[in-house]
């Protein structure tokens, strides 16, 4: 009976989580084919680049997410 009590809190706990994280809004995505929305980004030398400096030429787009 101690067991079942103990994990209705956290069980509680974790229904909050949840429907906090399912209520928050999310960013749509744009469709395959359509035009990118134009960003700016800072370059590795200090500058920023703008994807619209590219318009008309064929562009590959790597984000890396630097870990540490």
């Amino acid at each position: 009976m101690q067991r079942k009590i103990v994990n209705l809190p956290f069980l509680a706990f974790l229904a909050v989580v949840l429907v906090a994280c399912a209520s928050q809004p999310t960013a749509e995505s744009p469709l395959v084919g359509s035009k990118a929305p134009d960003f700016t980004l800072d370059d590795a030398l200090g500058g920023q680049v703008s994807l619209s400096e590219y318009q008309g030429t064929p562009v590959l787009l790597f984000f890396h997410m630097a870990v540490g």
